[in-house]
């Protein structure tokens, strides 16, 4: 009996062992080392790449093979449960229903702190400089785009932060992961204009992912927006195209115009216009805004069954646990400053140049 007794011991031991190494998820340094490797490989090579290969199939490798491949190996390597830690778990066809509509009616809200974004910047350094990425001008461009921006995007990035990220930094707890990712996310996109945007882009998905518990749904999310973007360039570009068919031919330097200024634009129209302006935006907005609510709740509600535990524990945490972020942060603010004195006028930002292309940045 003490001889059974033993081994049934062992076999729970081994039992246990076994189901820690299954729920074991990322470290805090190992996620924040993942991070700063993301950003060097997407300032040093993915450049390189989208100017030898062009946009789409440069971009399209950059985030297979410099955003998904990493944590990938990292989680195979360290023989994690991949699909335990990813999230790769099936979910209901309503929280994609619903995740589509949250999308739909969440851009005007990102659009309007875009727009606070871009004033602080155009208050800060006196002007603002709206980049757009090329679409394609035909139905096979399109859907390239498609693919390249909304797909490749959507599932690569995805994998990264929602993924990885912040399953690593779930030990800070729910709200602050996906907080902390999201602003990570919002960094790595290179473009202080539109950082409050890209931010609550990323806090949106993180919870969208936290609560139905499925990775699946993430990427979706992403897919969404980003493709509901490239749509809505498309079919600006076509309306243009016809209106200069149409005997406007003014249309496209208008559009360059209010790219490169949107605010100046809006300053040359008479007061009672610009309010109605103001008043028919701010409608808009709130309409959306509460029908985005009214979604988010709904989605809440259906995914009350879905949200999985996470492994919070503060105890054990150090603060030379988030060193391993500081390389990739350190880069993306070299590169803010460098965009910041350009956009002023700067004389150092010439300096600024000649030092990124002695370290092979551009």
């Amino acid at each position: 009996m003490e001889e059974f007794s033993m081994e049934q011991s062992d076999f729970d031991i081994q039992k246990e062992e076994d189901r820690n190494k299954n729920t074991k998820m990322p470290r805090i340094i190992q996620v924040g080392a993942l991070y700063s490797l993301a950003v060097i490989l997407m300032v040093f090579v993915s450049t390189r790449l989208q100017t030898a290969l062009g946009f789409n199939l440069g971009g399209a490798l950059s985030e297979v093979l410099l955003i998904m491949l990493p944590p990938l190996l990292f989680l195979i390597l360290f023989k994690f449960d991949v699909k335990k830690v990813l999230r790769i778990n099936k979910t209901g066809f309503m929280n994609f229903f619903l995740t589509f509509w949250i999308m739909f009616f969440y851009i005007p809200v990102v659009g309007l702190f875009n727009i606070l974004n871009m004033l602080l910047v155009k208050l800060l350094f006196g002007t603002v400089e709206i980049t757009q990425y090329p679409v394609g001008s035909d139905a096979k461009g399109f859907l390239v785009s498609i693919l390249v921006i909304g797909a490749s995007a959507g599932i690569c990035e995805e994998l990264l932060f929602r993924g990885v990220i912040q399953r690593g930094l779930e030990r800070l707890g729910a709200v602050k992961s996906i907080l902390i990712t999201a602003f990570l996310f919002g960094l790595i996109h290179f473009d202080f204009q539109r950082l409050f945007g890209t931010f609550l882009l990323g806090a949106l998905i993180g919870f969208l992912v936290y609560r139905s518990n499925s990775l699946l749904v993430g990427m979706f999310a992403h897919f969404t927006n980003n493709s509901i973007a490239v749509a809505a360039l498309f079919l600006s570009m076509k309306m243009t195209e016809y209106a200069e068919k149409m005997g406007i031919s003014n249309v496209s330097e208008m559009n360059t115009s209010g790219a490169a200024d949107v605010f100046g634009e809006l300053q040359k129209l008479p007061a009672p216009q610009l309010l109605a302006v103001i008043i028919f935006y701010l409608f808009m907005f709130v309409f959306m805004a509460v029908v985005f609510g009214v979604l988010l709740y709904a989605f809440i509600k259906n995914t009350a069954k879905d949200v999985g535990k996470i492994n919070e524990d503060k105890s054990k945490i150090k603060a030379v646990d988030f060193i391993s972020f500081v390389p990739g942060i350190l880069i993306v603010i070299l590169i803010y400053v460098y965009n910041g004195l350009s956009m002023s006028g700067s004389a150092a930002a010439e300096s600024m140049t000649e030092f990124f292309k002695a370290i092979g940045i551009g």
